[in-house]
């Protein structure tokens, strides 16, 4: 009885033994997991801000003079295919984010003029906006 006794108190320090080097294991992996969440939501925090900055400062697809596109649009043409048609022609770089500017815009409730325009790759997709809402129509 007196062996039994001694071999469960030996099993008993080397439990502790591992249940310290267990917890040592269990803190270093939630300190790197801590780690790597930090690291994610910081990365994420950045892109959430930059993709802000370019939907209320969207710059032209290239400096003055630029380069003139004349697009048509047609009646009754939505505003996806009025995103991908300049995105084909060149004037915009994201159709996600123009149509957010869209929506974020006066031109969202009234829409835009069907017409033939004459556009720039100079210009933003706010003065894009603009001419396209018939203060800018060449036709």
């Amino acid at each position: 009885m007196a062996n039994q006794k001694a071999r469960r108190g030996s099993g008993r320090k080397n439990s502790g033994a591992g249940s310290a080097v267990g917890g040592a294991v269990g803190t270093v992996f939630n300190i790197v997991l801590l780690i790597v969440v930090a690291m994610v939501t910081y990365r994420l925090a950045v892109s959430a801000f930059q993709y802000g900055v370019r939907i209320f400062g969207e710059p032209a697809m290239s400096e003055e003079p630029g380069q003139e596109v004349t697009v048509t649009i047609e009646d009754g043409m939505d505003f996806e295919g009025i995103a991908q048609t300049l995105y084909d022609s060149g004037l915009i770089r994201d159709k996600t984010l123009f149509r957010i500017q869209e929506l974020l815009s006066n031109y969202a409730e009234d829409g835009f003029a069907e017409g033939t325009y004459t556009l720039s790759t100079a210009m933003t997709p706010e003065e894009l906006m603009d001419a396209m809402a018939g203060s800018g129509e060449d036709s």
